[in-house]
């Protein structure tokens, strides 16, 4: 399997943070009438979330060279 990696710098991996922090709040809030298929679905939509923010924890920071 080829190696998936990227660089960010502190401040773009924040903000990309918080955005998925905003999707997963719209997920939860989300008002649909309950059903086993919703739950469901809301739980896949969490995993992959979660997958996204897991890669961006795990992404190289770089810092810009100051000049």
């Amino acid at each position: 399997m080829a190696e998936r990696g990227f660089q960010l710098t502190r401040k773009q991996q924040e903000l990309l943070l918080r955005g998925l922090r905003f999707v997963r709040s719209s997920v939860a809030l989300d008002t649909q009438n309950y059903s086993e298929a919703v739950q469901q679905q809301r739980q896949m939509q969490y995993a992959e979330i979660a997958a996204v923010e897991s890669l961006l924890n795990e992404a190289k920071i770089v810092e810009p060279a100051t000049v």
